[in-house]
């Protein structure tokens, strides 16, 4: 569960997501410990505050000119990412593949969260989009995620119980 007392990411102050090529992000990507490179998919960590969850960074470099980038926090078994303002980016889909990928096998983590403001116009669209790549509604009150009346929540969980001998 996250501790949101200790966690301001999300108990009141939001991740700034980037999005493609967007300034201003949380803090700078150049200055994290590298996790991992390839292709298509660079992840960086930026340094934890104490008492805060470690920041990833996801970048994934769509083409040339485009990538899809996401700023998530990560807590215990869970991966949290924040579905930035405005229409998602156009291949953001296999960004998020790839993340979810590098969740499951390089974090370890049982649960993928994601977050959008419930006000946002585009929540029908969010919500089936997502919930088609397997993503599920948490029902407010569930002690995984905090209590933000503003904020849906929708869950992916990963099945890291089987073990690599097969």
């Amino acid at each position: 569960m996250l501790n949101t007392e200790e966690s301001s990411w999300l108990g009141g102050s939001r991740i700034p997501c980037s999005t493609p090529q967007t300034p201003g992000p949380l803090w700078d990507h150049s200055l994290g410990v590298l996790l991992h490179k390839d292709e298509k998919l660079m992840v960086r960590q930026a340094a934890a505050a104490s008492g805060s969850p470690p920041l990833l960074h996801f970048h994934y470099q769509l083409s040339e000119r485009r990538a899809a980038a996401w700023d998530t926090a990560l807590s215990a078994d869970s991966l949290f990412l924040e579905i930035p303002a405005g229409p998602l980016v156009e291949g953001s889909k296999e960004g998020l593949t790839a993340l979810l990928e590098f969740a499951e096998e390089k974090l370890k983590v049982n649960y993928v969260y994601l977050w959008f403001d419930k006000n946002r116009e585009d929540r029908l669209t969010i919500i089936k989009t997502f919930h088609y790549m397997g993503f599920e509604m948490v029902k407010p009150g569930n002690p995984m995620v905090p209590a933000r009346p503003d904020v849906a929540f929708m869950v992916y969980s990963l099945d890291n119980s089987s073990s690599d001998e097969e």
